[in-house]
């Protein structure tokens, strides 16, 4: 089986690639690399920058691919919007056949779940919102695709509620063993690390601005026993390195689940505090997972991290909980296993 993962978000389809291959399946990336996080990717898409020279590349690539994409048995999207714009419609019915099996993967902002996210309590702040045409153009392009697989509990609401049928949640995949798991504390204090994705803090899809308030309230106070480290714009390997000298990841706020920096961190061993309501928890996997829920507010953000602070003997088996956690759900290869029963099922 050849299966093509086209596009990448934080890292999804760079390890669920290891996993499928893992089974042995013929996995390949194609990618814009995903921006500053450099990801790696075996069928180069063009470059995603503005510049005309750019246009003129993914128009030529993507052009002289289409052969190449009608090779893969299964065909598998990160994004709404998968080619370039000029010929993606062309593009879609040329290779987006109901000969294929194709598969949906809902992990980013696409217009149905902007659209529906604003129905709960809370959401991520966008610069736009939902937009009639784009909702409709995306459930059309869905209409062929046998499976469509969210990885948080929101994407599956939206799709819900927009009348699709999507998959249970999947947890994220993640080769465990790459990741390192070490004792907390080693530093003598106990490291904070919010992970920023966006430059725009007018756009601040995580609450980087809560979490740097709640930082700087909790700096000075604490300074003899905690380091609060805010830090983005680099590459996945630096990240990697960064995360795995710290104790606690302090992710997103304004999620009712969490994201792949969150699954990062259970499998690295550390604290992680992000998106967990009681909600959601009708999902087995979330049921079980040892995240501390955080709300978009400044006041809950701090009364979690001082909890944490009066529990420092407790820590190094809160670690132990997350890795734990994530052996036994977010393994790559466990994941990949049950790609592989959607790819297979008639």
């Amino acid at each position: 089986m050849r299966a093509l993962l086209l596009h990448e978000m934080s890292g999804v389809h760079t390890e669920l690639k290891d996993g499928l291959q893992c089974l042995g399946i013929d996995a390949q990336i194609a990618t814009y690399g995903d921006g500053w996080k450099k990801y790696r990717s075996d069928i180069d898409l063009g470059s995603a920058t503005p510049s005309l020279s750019s246009h003129f590349e993914r128009l030529i690539k993507q052009t002289f691919f289409i052969k190449q994409f009608s090779d893969f048995d299964v065909i598998q999207l990160i994004s709404p919007n998968p080619f370039y714009r000029p010929i993606s419609r062309i593009l879609e019915k040329l290779i987006f056949s109901r000969e294929k099996k194709l598969v949906y993967v809902a992990a980013g902002s696409d217009a149905i779940y902007r659209n529906h996210v604003r129905e709960l309590n809370y959401y991520p702040p966008h610069e736009w919102f939902e937009n009639s045409n784009e909702t409709d153009r995306l459930k059309k392009m869905l209409s062929p695709f046998s499976a469509i697989v969210p990885v948080c509990w929101e994407y599956k609401y939206g799709m819900h509620q927009a009348g699709l049928n999507p998959e249970d949640v999947m947890p994220f995949p993640i080769n465990i063993q790459k990741q390192k798991f070490q004792s907390l504390g080693r530093s003598g204090k106990i490291r904070f690390f919010h992970p920023l994705n966006r430059d725009n803090l007018n756009y601040d899809f995580k609450g980087t601005l809560l979490i740097k308030q709640a930082f700087a309230d909790l700096e000075e106070k604490y300074s003899d026993v905690a380091e609060f480290i805010c830090a983005g714009g680099m590459s996945h390997e630096k990240y990697n390195e960064l995360t795995d000298e710290v104790d606690v990841i302090v992710d997103q706020a304004y999620s009712y689940s969490y994201g792949m920096s969150a699954a990062y961190g259970l499998a690295k061993g550390k604290i992680v505090l992000s998106g967990l309501e009681d909600m959601v928890k009708d999902c087995e996997f979330y049921e079980n997972c040892p995240i501390i829920n955080i709300k978009p507010s400044v006041d809950d953000i701090k009364g979690k991290i001082e909890m944490l602070l009066l529990k420092i003997n407790e820590l190094s088996s809160l670690g132990e909980k997350s890795r734990c956690f994530a052996e036994k759900y977010h393994d790559h290869i466990r994941v990949a296993e049950k790609f592989l029963k959607i790819y297979t099922r008639r």
